[in-house]
């Protein structure tokens, strides 16, 4: 079954380092929805590009077919966002940090699955972090029912769909990227319900990290 639960997150899945030019990678699944994330810097900038106080964060989203669309350029920008919230960008003046992400499958959470992974090839790229990030993805459908992790079907039928990231320090919200009306009280259940859930996220990128570094060691 696609979403096992109304109030479950799909079995996730990552593995690190499997890009194997990219300073950081991995293929993140959660459920059928697959990213794959490389990072790459920091490094060397385009003068366009160039910010004198701290590293410039750019952020390239590839979807599985077609050319980008209007969506997808904002999908962007606010994974661009959300990643330079997190990045400590000014231990690294005049250099770049670019994340490049490819949608492999999308059965629902592709941008939630995008931040995530992007944090766990900072991760493993030995970016300097503020703190970590995860993000989790609500929808509301028409009957008014609340979905955690939603299916590409809940998706299709529903009234509202909401993105939240998180940070790990205190598990506030950092930043959110909604699509259809939402009233008051159901995004408050929606924040109460993926508060919930990033829990779980964050506790999968301890053990994910873990394996990494016992298998160093």
């Amino acid at each position: 079954m696609e979403n096992g639960s109304a109030s479950e997150l799909r079995p996730m899945f990552c593995e690190l380092g499997a890009i194997t030019r990219a300073d950081g990678s991995c293929i993140f699944s959660v459920g059928d929805t697959t990213v794959a994330c490389a990072v790459y810097g920091p490094g060397e900038v385009k003068p366009n590009r160039e910010i004198i106080d701290k590293a410039s964060v750019e952020i390239v989203y590839r979807s599985r077919v077609g050319m980008p669309g209007v969506a997808d350029k904002k999908s962007e920008l606010f994974l661009e966002k959300t990643c330079e919230a997190g990045i400590l960008a000014a231990l690294h003046p005049r250099t770049a940090i670019t994340v490049n992400l490819q949608e492999m499958q999308d059965s629902g959470g592709i941008v939630s699955s995008c931040v995530n992974s992007a944090c766990l090839s900072l991760l493993d790229a030995g970016a300097p972090m503020k703190f970590l990030f995860a993000s989790v993805t609500c929808a509301v459908l028409k009957d008014g029912t609340v979905v955690l992790d939603p299916s590409l079907k809940e998706l299709k039928s529903s009234s509202s769909q909401l993105v939240f990231v998180f940070e790990s320090r205190t598990q506030s919200v950092i930043s959110t990227h909604s699509l259809g009306p939402v009233s008051q009280i159901k995004l408050q259940e929606c924040i109460l319900v993926a508060k919930t859930a990033v829990a779980k996220i964050f506790q999968f990128y301890r053990i994910v990290i873990g394996k990494k570094f016992s298998k160093e060691l």
